[in-house]
């Protein structure tokens, strides 16, 4: 009965198609049945009209040639439906076969996630959508038609320790990494049962090999995917380092704490952070970063070891990690601040020995927080909060040391904190501004381009460099608006000054690690400048030489894109990294700047000469443009000039100015003559170097006097 009801709408639906393909049949025939009617009296005409055929002959013959042009045409007609009847038919059986057999394969797809407990996800980076199977549903527990498939709601799921792992995983994917063996995550539905899944992930292509997308799998860990809770106890131990996890620890801390107010006794908190480690993570890969953390636990354990075998399984149950790069140390009984100063120092020096990881040697240091029981706290809380606080405070000033807590520094955290809210607010308000600061060829006493530097003007605190707040922007993840607010403004500038009659100048843009590492980082370029309508031969990237120590392949590629789009590559801060000279000839390279450092004690340290006079040759060599940073003094232009480096950038010639002064200082340059495009009556003495009696001589004859 149902299929007899079901039958009607279809059936009413074939009629309704089969007249609308009827309706032009009809039309063409009565179009053709006309013409064949007519065409018969159209022939015969001229014999009727010469005399040849009478009236009687006529008619008849119009006639009958009429009706038989209407049967061959209606033979016609009838031939040609038949045919593409049956041509319908056959694609119509086709079509059928097709559907039934892509229906089909699709109940095997689905038949094998639900026997397997997989499910299939596809992420489109386009426009950022995520489609999930159904088996993936089956694999989380969710519900298909109340969950919303986006990387936001999968990454809600996930345990908040786990998301920066799954984050990490993901984009190098997405950067198109080598799919690796996937990666475990632990994920809550609405029941709130903590469940561990298996994450993969692929790299989807487009014809020309860009990464376009992302496909995987999600599947349970475990064959019957239980819930944790209900096959395993709670775990003690730090899955990647082995130590005592932050639980445990305080577990220990609480009876350490316990056994001190029965006892009177004191012990020592040291809460220790590793500097610069998510820079070596996003460059150097998440698997290169988790084993570094294994080697340093393994050191620090060892470091907080007597000597006598008996006692490292209590040295190490004094050690846990606290999550991330972060490692919290109990000194049980320390007497006093020299016995934790003690510590720490040992600590530092153990961390700053080379760390082999592969085929990589990492220079890593530490900073570190110490509280004292009971002189900075009471409670485990407290002391553990106090040793951060210290941590942050060493971490401000200078990173690799250590610093006892006292309580000015709990206003210099809330400060931290406070700007890291103000920073946010500047955005939207418009507090920053772009310095620029002049690079001179000297010879010539010609502007070659500037660099833009961003300044905050803070509502209460002033102006404020980035040294002030760009470390904190880092942490807080803001740095990426920050970046392309000053892209887009110094593109913007450098048109406005176009506008004012001025000639283009290049505009140098510095890179952080953050944007190095994003794989859409050329694109995303590109499209700032096509909004602003700047042509790229006048930006100029800045880069660092600790951002190519990592992924080199994806850091020849990005750089690569960006030279091709016609954006200027320069190295900063050259020389204070570790960069391989092989590295320097294969990528696309316009400029080193080279480092302050170099020259700043150049008259005092012969070596700082001989080094400096090799970074210029070799970039000769290469065809590199050669900017010395940092030239504030007369001596150490007159050396750079000696070497052969004649681009300059620094206070003696010129300081970051705002827009509108850079704008007047641009004019100056372009408008008069050398001799005049300074009001400092020593301009000549600046752009000529002295004669060979001066401290440049001299430094050379030490080298001499040394060498010999």
């Amino acid at each position: 009965m149902n299929s007899k009801v079901d039958a009607l709408p279809r059936s009413e639906a074939v009629l309704k198609r089969l007249g609308a393909v009827g309706t032009p049949l009809r039309r063409a025939f009565i179009v053709r049945a006309v013409a064949a009617v007519v065409a018969p009296y159209m022939l015969l005409s001229p014999a009727f009209y010469f005399g040849w055929l009478g009236v009687t002959h006529f008619v008849p013959a119009a006639v009958l040639l009429s009706v038989t042009a209407v049967v061959a045409l209606g033979f016609s007609l009838t031939r040609s439906v038949m045919v593409h009847e049956l041509e319908l038919k056959a694609a119509r059986t086709v079509a059928e076969r097709d559907s039934e057999s892509n229906r089909k394969l699709a109940e095997r797809l689905a038949r094998g996630e639900r026997i397997a407990k997989i499910g299939s996800w596809e992420w489109n980076r386009a426009d950022k959508s995520l489609f999930c199977s159904e088996g993936v549903h089956r694999v989380l527990r969710v519900e298909p038609h109340t969950f919303v498939s986006s990387p936001a709601a999968i990454l809600a799921m996930i345990a908040k320790e786990d998301r920066r792992a799954f984050g990490r995983a993901m984009i190098g994917v997405a950067r198109g990494a080598k799919p690796s063996e996937g990666i475990d995550v632990r994920v809550r539905n609405a029941s709130d049962a903590l469940r561990r899944v298996h994450i993969f992930a692929k790299t989807l292509r487009d014809a020309s090999g860009r990464p376009i997308g992302l496909a995987g799998t999600v599947r349970a860990a475990s064959a019957l995917a239980r819930p944790i809770e209900a096959v395993e106890p709670p775990t003690q131990v730090d899955t990647l380092t082995t130590l005592p996890n932050r639980s445990h620890f305080c577990e220990i801390l609480a009876g350490t704490l316990e056994q001190a107010q029965r006892g009177g006794a004191s012990f020592a908190i040291l809460f220790l952070d590793i500097d610069h480690f998510k820079r070596i993570n996003d460059t150097l890969g998440q698997a290169v970063g988790d084993e570094l953390l294994r080697i340093i636990a393994h050191r620090l354990a060892r470091g907080m070891r007597l000597g006598d075998a008996g006692e490292a399984s209590a040295a190490g149950q004094r050690l846990c990690r606290q999550g991330g790069d972060e490692f919290i140390v109990l000194l049980d009984g320390a007497e006093s601040a020299l016995e934790a100063a003690r510590a720490a120092n040992r600590l530092l020096t153990i961390l700053g020995r080379p760390i082999s990881v592969g085929a990589q040697e990492l220079f890593v240091s530490a900073s570190i927080g110490i509280a004292l029981y009971p002189h900075d706290g009471e409670h485990v809380d407290a002391l553990l909060e106090n040793a951060g606080v210290a941590m942050y405070h060493a971490k401000a000033n200078g990173r690799n040391r250590f610093s006892f807590y006292d309580d000015s520094m709990r206003a210099a955290s809330a400060q931290r904190l406070a700007l890291e809210g103000d920073l946010r607010k500047a955005l939207e308000e418009e507090q920053f501004e772009l310095y620029y600061q002049p690079q001179f060829e000297v010879p010539s006493c010609r502007i070659v381009g500037v660099e833009a530097l961003i300044r905050w003007h803070h509502p209460t605190l002033g102006l404020l460099t980035p040294a002030h707040f760009i470390p904190i922007a880092e942490e807080a993840g803001l740095i990426m608006a920050i970046w392309e607010w000053v892209l887009v403004t110094a593109l913007i500038q450098h048109n406005a000054w176009v506008e004012q009659g001025l000639s283009p100048v290049t505009v140098g843009v510095n890179l952080s690690s953050a944007q190095f590492s994003d794989p859409a980082l050329a694109l995303r370029v590109q499209e700032i400048a096509q909004v602003v309508d700047v042509p790229l031969g006048y930006l100029e990237l800045e880069v660092t030489e600790s951002m190519l120590l990592g992924d080199f392949e994806a850091a020849l590629k990005t750089l690569t894109e960006l030279r091709a789009m016609g954006v200027k590559i320069a190295i900063d801060d050259f020389g204070t990294g570790y960069s391989s000279l092989s590295y320097l000839r294969r990528l696309p390279l316009d400029k080193l700047k080279l480092d302050q450092s170099f020259i700043r004690d150049a008259e005092k340290n012969p070596g700082d000469v001989a080094i400096t006079r090799a970074v210029i040759t070799m970039a000769q060599s290469l065809e590199l443009a050669v900017v010395a940073e940092g030239v504030e003094t007369q001596a150490q232009l007159d050396l750079l000039l000696s070497l052969g480096c004649t681009m300059v950038q620094g206070f003696l010639l010129g300081r970051p100015l705002p827009a509108a002064d850079t704008a007047a200082l641009l004019r100056q340059n372009g408008a008069t003559e050398p001799a005049q495009r300074q009001t400092d009556a020593s301009w000549g003495t600046i752009v000529q170097p002295r004669s060979p009696s001066s401290s440049l001589a001299n430094i050379d004859e030490q080298i001499v006097d040394r060498s010999s």
